[in-house]
């Protein structure tokens, strides 16, 4: 007697277990087929490649575009170096300082060929007066109004300019107050400001953002030593440390060597998928 009911028993909990099984399956499956419903069928494929997507466009988290600038500063002395640098095919962008014999030709010339163009504005440096920034350039004695009035001169001066960066311009970069007066005045004519750095106290960013103006600043001087093979070596230095930076400004001037180094550099450039633009494109 006790036995059968051993064997009772245990066919009992074995028919619980089954019933428990079949109910659960039949629960989940019926939650399965809800959800998959509320699943747009594009939505269900899982992608692996890396890649977010977003109103059908790819960005890959780990890969952005490398973009660098190439200014040309000083012109406005001569118009053989303008030449050469128009016929590079790549937008290499022009600094033309302001009131000097070619300066408005060489901005025509520019302009004429699809180029950006600066203004480069001579300001006081701290070596002033043994080193002289320049005609109608501004300096810290001036008043407002007067500082106002002569860069209103100088932008006349070059003709199409979209930009401005400072020429030397150590002592009056540093100074807040004059500076604000300045860049104020881009602000309004809808103009950008690059930063040259010539001295480490520059406000120039701090007042920018202030103010709410379109600004960059510069990343390397390319030709200090005026000479070829060291102007290519320090192009071709940014390019093998690319994976440390996704958008670099880089100065040079009108020198011979600079021309011919830029001119080796571009291919180089293209080739690391590098992409040549303007200033313009760099500020924010």
């Amino acid at each position: 007697m006790k036995k059968k009911k051993s064997i009772l028993i245990r066919v009992g909990i074995v028919f619980v277990f089954v019933v428990t099984i079949s109910l659960a399956y039949l629960f989940y499956q019926d939650i399965g087929s809800k959800i998959e419903k509320k699943i747009p069928s594009s939505d269900k494929r899982v992608k692996r490649h890396g890649t977010i997507t977003s109103a059908g466009k790819k960005f890959h988290p780990s890969i952005r575009e490398h973009k660098i600038a190439i200014i040309i500063d000083d012109i406005g002395y001569e118009l053989s170096p303008v030449n050469e640098i128009l016929k590079i095919n790549a937008p290499i962008t022009v600094s033309i300082l302001p009131h000097c014999p070619y300066s408005k030709e060489a901005a025509e010339r520019a302009y004429r060929a699809g180029k950006e163009i600066l203004l480069h504005l001579p300001m006081e440096p701290r070596e002033y007066p043994d080193k002289n920034p320049g005609d109608k350039a501004l300096f810290l004695c001036m008043s407002d109004k007067e500082i106002r009035h002569r860069l209103e001169e100088n932008l006349k001066g070059v003709p199409h300019a979209s930009g401005v960066n400072n020429h030397m311009g150590s002592r009056f970069m540093a100074d807040e107050k004059k500076l604000e007066v300045v860049l104020k005045v881009l602000r309004d004519k809808n103009l950008f400001f690059i930063d040259s750095y010539t001295s480490r106290d520059t406000k120039g960013k701090k007042v920018a953002r202030k103010i709410g103006l379109k600004f960059a600043g510069r990343d390397i001087f390319i030709d200090n030593k005026c000479n070829y093979t060291d102007t290519l070596k320090i192009i071709k230095k940014a390019i093998g440390k690319r994976d440390k930076w996704h958008t670099l400004i880089i100065i040079g001037h009108p020198y011979e060597s600079t021309i011919m180094a830029i001119k080796k550099a571009i291919p180089m450039l293209k080739a690391k998928g590098i992409k040549i633009v303007p200033p313009s494109d760099l500020t924010g």
